[in-house]
């Protein structure tokens, strides 16, 4: 389950705020949500889109830039990754950039690990 909500398009973060407003989102009635990973967060993205919405539809709140994933860059750890809606890029950030964040939570955590961590 994906958060849409307004905060997605307006708030900008550090990677470690990002983590942290994650962790203690509670929407709709879930307290287990966290910043995804590079792999989770590319699972929405939709490069078949026009340019500047390469989010999968059914999204609403969202802007064209770059969203944080939880995951540190392995041979930089000042940085992580970084995931474009604009044009579906990676790339890696300082993490003290200010970025969006959109938070993720799994209703069957074993599925979960079995999509994006095996």
């Amino acid at each position: 389950m994906w958060q849409d909500v307004p905060e997605n398009r307006g708030i900008l973060h550090t990677w470690e705020a990002a983590k942290e407003y994650c962790e203690e989102l509670d929407d709709s009635g879930f307290e287990d949500w966290w910043l995804p990973s590079e792999p989770e967060l590319s699972s929405i993205v939709d490069i078949s889109r026009p340019k500047g919405r390469k989010i999968q539809k059914g999204f609403i709140y969202f802007k064209p830039r770059y969203y944080w994933t939880s995951s540190t860059y392995a041979w930089n750890a000042p940085h992580a990754w970084a995931i474009s809606f604009k044009n579906g890029t990676s790339i890696t950030v300082q993490k003290d950039e200010l970025l969006h964040a959109r938070c993720v939570r799994c209703s069957d955590f074993k599925l979960c690990l079995e999509n994006f961590y095996e």
